[in-house]
Formats: C-alpha cells, structure tokens, sequence
C-alpha cells in the first residue's frame, strides 16, 4: 500500500519503454528518409536513390557495429545467407523506390506492411512451419486491404503498386533469411547488408555518380542518415524487448508517413487507404497474437 492508502502499481521496465519509444522513433526516421526520396526523384533514380541509402549506411553502421562487436562482423558464420540477405534488401529497396515514384507515402507503406503475410506463406516452405486456418483468414483479410488500396480493374490503379508489392515479398524473403541466419548478430547483418547493398547499387549506377547536383545530394545523404539511424534504433530496440513486444508498433509508421505526408503536402488519405490500411494492421496484429500464444503453449506444454 502507497502512504495514500492506494494500491501501489506493478513498475513498467524502463529498458522496455526506452525500446517502444525507439521503435517510434525508427518510425518517423524511415517515413522521412520516404520524403527525402520523394524530394529527388525527378533527379536521380530509384537506383540512385538507393545507393545514397546504402552510402550514408555503411558509413554510419560500418563503425556503428566494429565498436560494438569488432571484426567479427566480417566473419559471419552464414557468409551465404548475409549474401542473400543484402541482395534481397536491395532489390526491395529499389522495387519499393520505384513504386513510391508514383505513389503518395501513406499508400506505398501501407502496402509494404502486408510483407507479414508473405513471410507466414514463405515460412511453410523454407521453415517447415505449420499455419493453422485462422492465421490464414488472417492472411486473407490484410491481402484483402491492399486490394482495396491498389484497386485493380478500376481508373484508380496504378502500376507502380506492383513494385510496392513486390517489394514486400522481397523483403518477407529477407525476413526468412534472418530467422536462417539466427546464429549471427544483428550488427553482422547490417554490416553485410550495406556493404552487398551499396555494391550492387554502384555497379548499378557508377554512370550517374558524377552528375550529381548539390539539391540531390543534400537529400540523398538526408534521407541515408534518416535510414540508417532508423535501423539503429531498431536494433537497440529489440535488445532491450521481446520482438513479440515491440513489432505491434512498427505499425505506428503508416501514422507517421500520414503526418508527415500531410504537414509537407497536405495530402490525406483517402477512404480506400484508409480502409486498406485498417485492414492490413488488423490483419498483422492478429497473426502476432495468434503467433504470441503459439509460442506460450510450446513453452508450457510438458515434456513427454
């Protein structure tokens, strides 16, 4: 009992809410390095953009993880798996550049969030995971939401969401790559993803390197210091918090590519979105509670 005769509180872990409040962070990080891209791509290509991402990446988690780790991180014990898992996040990153090119920032992120289903469908494969009927009515309802957001069939479709819908798939591939190559740290990871990623984007674009104006480069290493802090932040995160904790509030990122889509272009997003969208969140926190409770009763079921 408190000294005011009330019922004292259970404490909340500080470390927990440290990571909630940098997976909001991480949030408004990846929606601005979105308007950074946005802001130049009628300078450079979505190959472009994606090799000042990766630059401005291995320049901040390079010296980021040989603090922390050493140079260990250049000696993963799945060399082929970091491999595959950098060329993934670059072509998802160039696959979801070349969709926002024509798209508003709430609606590609909106449909970059169905890469959940995706990896429940891509985890029966290479995983051996089995997925029960509800997960799958899950499934069904989030790729029901970009249907809804996409629209095809009508005036309102745009080819670009393809990309954006490619990019998810990329990117749940990437996520089944990770949960493969569990035995290395997450610094590891990132150090072979920037070092792959910022590769293959300058063989891509060695070309265009040279005709670079001052207005793309400002925004281009922006939005680079914008992504990789971002990912930063979420690596800190989930070392302070169970994943099963803190993913609910990835979702907090379509808020922000809204606000902050609206407070730069005054865009709102319209009821499809908005519709889609709900859908897709509920779809994604479904599957992790139902993902949640499958993990409690492999903990409790007793030993035979």
């Amino acid at each position: 009992m408190s000294p005011a005769g009330d019922v004292a509180l259970p404490r909340v872990d500080e470390r927990v809410l440290l990571a909630i409040a940098l997976i909001f962070a991480s949030t408004f990080l990846f929606a601005a390095c979105d308007v950074g891209a946005k802001f130049i791509q009628h300078e450079a290509s979505a190959e472009k953009i994606a090799w000042w991402r990766n630059l401005t990446y291995v320049l901040v988690a390079v010296p980021f993880a040989l603090r922390r780790e050493g140079r260990a991180v250049f000696r993963p014990l799945h060399p082929w798996l970091n491999i595959l898992r950098g060329l993934t996040a670059i072509c998802g990153t160039i696959l979801f550049l070349l969709g926002l090119q024509h798209q508003d920032i709430p609606d590609a992120t909106a449909i970059a969030f169905v890469a959940p289903v995706f990896v429940m469908a891509l985890s029966i494969v290479f995983l051996g995971e089995v997925v029960g009927a509800r997960r799958w009515l899950a499934a069904l309802v989030g790729f029901s939401g970009v249907l809804i957001i996409v629209q095809p069939g009508t005036s309102s479709f745009h080819y670009a969401s393809i990309f954006t819908l490619l990019a998810a798939f990329v990117g749940a591939f990437s996520t089944i790559l990770t949960r493969k190559a569990v035995r290395d740290t997450a610094e590891t990871m990132m150090v072979w993803t920037s070092l792959v990623g910022l590769t293959v984007s300058t063989f891509l674009v060695w070309r265009e390197i040279g005709q670079t104006s001052w207005h793309e480069a400002v925004f281009g290493l922006a939005g680079g210091v914008f992504f990789a802090v971002g990912q930063i932040c979420c690596v800190f995160a989930y070392r302070m918090a169970p994943a099963s904790l803190l993913a609910p509030f990835s979702y907090v990122q379509m808020i922000s590519a809204t606000v902050v889509s609206f407070l730069i272009w005054g865009i709102v997003p319209g009821l499809a979105t908005t519709v889609g969208a709900s859908l897709i969140v509920a779809s994604g926190l479904y599957s992790l509670h139902r993902e949640r409770l499958r993990a409690r009763q492999r903990l409790t079921k007793p030993e035979v």
